[in-house]
């Protein structure tokens, strides 16, 4: 069925839009003469909304067929089937594979300066030495301002230095929009970095702009948990004394030595007595730094089934595996579909420069163990939750199902869609209050039953405590 594009545009925002299903990717207002605006939300979400002024613009481009949570969109089995078939292996969890490994860049401070092992600097560098690109689109920090508050957006690095100033994860929302169309201004080789819903949008998009299809070369994805908004960092920096909106930077991910790779510390600037003041506090020691509890969580990552990043030339992530915890440098899982790529990945271990052990995709996978079971058994359940209410959700590759849950498992998925919802309004209403504490308070009741189920029964916790007594005497 064909619809013109105004019909397509009321599609979209009637059910991806109005079911909370949009990620703000800004694939839908990269089409030619979209309507479509990508704007900031008051609960720090970016999403689609219609530009009054864009109003009688048409495409051709179908604003459908590019958004990656429309269901009329090819699913990402499609996708890697198309680009990756032909020399990969297919793996139920983590899509099509060439080759999988695990470890750190050796060479320079690719690894000091990265999130984890520095893999994901590493490639785009190599690409880019390699005059296999001209520039690479990717996630920068910005100063914000009065026009623009925003800590992070895209950018086109077209140099070693800019590229290397794109590294470390940016746990913010940003859209692809404006910088697509600097490249459709610009064409030339580039290379995507970006999360897996907007790597399959960009793969999407390519279908349908020439322009786009032939300059986006390479697209190099990211192991993701879900998206969050602005709050997220704002909640980090009210925790350390600075307001919302007096943020300056923030960084999500440093580097504690000699702890686990899980323990680390995220940094936040602000602007005291026009002097610039940094404060560091370990991960743990803030409200709300538990990616299970999913404060600030946009809905439609809980409609996603694609943790690693399945239409992605290559996917970098934490290696969140017993042997590689424990280094406190970070280490990478890699998932390598290219086979371009591989060869220089291959190169980069002869020649000592990578420090790769290969693993399997089992392992991989249980790497990504906790983000697969809630993307996977948990979409399932909360499928089910949607099609009893009669609400439209998305086409997804897992199927609705309820029975293949107990009661316990069935309660910390439905506490955990609660503490995601409910924490956009509360912050919202923290703000209002200029109150902290009025946020904590509000989603405590929920974090508490939500804990409470991985507490171990009464008489369980009394037999180990008593086991701990004894042993103390005998």
């Amino acid at each position: 069925m064909h619809q013109n594009q105004s019909e397509e545009v009321s599609t979209l925002f009637n059910t991806v839009v109005a079911g909370g299903y949009c990620v703000g990717c800004g694939a839908c207002a990269s089409v030619r003469d979209s309507p479509i605006n990508i704007t900031l939300d008051k609960y720090g979400r970016l999403g689609a909304s219609l530009d009054p002024s864009n109003g009688s613009k048409t495409s051709n481009a179908s604003v459908l067929a590019v958004c990656p949570f429309s269901g009329v969109s090819d699913n990402e089995d499609r996708i890697g089937q198309e680009l990756f078939s032909e020399n990969c292996q297919y793996h139920h969890k983590i899509g099509y594979y060439l080759a999988n490994y695990a470890g750190f860049v050796s060479e320079k401070d690719f690894r000091q300066h990265g999130s984890s092992g520095g893999m994901g600097t590493w490639i785009i560098n190599e690409l880019f030495n390699q005059d296999l690109i001209d520039a690479v689109i990717h996630v920068h920090g910005q100063k914000p301002s009065a026009t623009d508050p925003m800590l992070f957006r895209f950018q086109i690095s077209d140099s070693v230095d800019k590229i290397r100033a794109g590294a470390k994860s940016r746990y913010y929302p940003i859209e692809m929009s404006e910088v697509l169309d600097l490249v459709r201004k610009r064409p030339g080789r580039y290379a995507i970095v970006g999360v897996p819903c907007f790597i399959k949008a960009v793969r999407l998009l390519a279908k349908h702009d020439p322009i786009i299809g032939e300059s986006i070369r390479f697209c190099i994805g990211l192991v993701c948990g879900h998206l969050k908004t602005t709050r997220f960092a704002d909640m980090f920096a009210w925790q350390c004394g600075v307001k919302p909106g007096h943020l300056l930077a923030i960084n999500f991910r440093k580097k504690i030595p000699n702890q686990d790779a899980n323990r680390y510390g995220i940094e936040v600037v602000s602007n005291q007595d026009n002097q610039e003041i940094k404060t560091t506090k370990s991960n743990h020691d803030f409200y709300g730094y538990l990616w299970g509890h999913g404060f600030f969580k946009y809905q439609a990552c809980d409609y996603c089934d694609d943790v690693i990043a399945e239409t992605a030339d290559i996917v970098v992530g934490d290696a969140w595996l017993p042997q590689y915890v424990k280094d406190s440098d970070g280490t990478n899982v890699v998932v390598v579909r290219n086979p371009l790529i591989q060869t220089l990945i291959e190169s980069g271990i002869a020649s000592g420069r990578l420090n790769l052990d290969s693993i399997n995709a089992d392992e991989v996978a249980k790497s990504q163990d906790a983000g697969l079971r809630h993307r996977r058994d948990g979409l399932a359940y909360r499928l089910h939750l949607q099609d009893k209410a009669g609400f439209w959700r998305p086409k997804k590759r897992v199927k609705a199902q309820f029975d293949h849950l107990n009661k316990k498992q069935k309660k910390i998925y439905e506490l955990r869609i609660s503490m995601a919802s409910q924490s956009h309004i509360a912050f919202d209403e923290a703000l209002k209050l200029g109150n902290f504490d009025c946020f904590k308070n509000s989603m405590n009741p929920i974090v508490e039953k939500y804990n409470n189920l991985y507490k171990p029964p009464l008489l369980k916790r009394f037999i180990s405590r008593l086991k701990k007594i004894l042993n103390l005497y005998f």
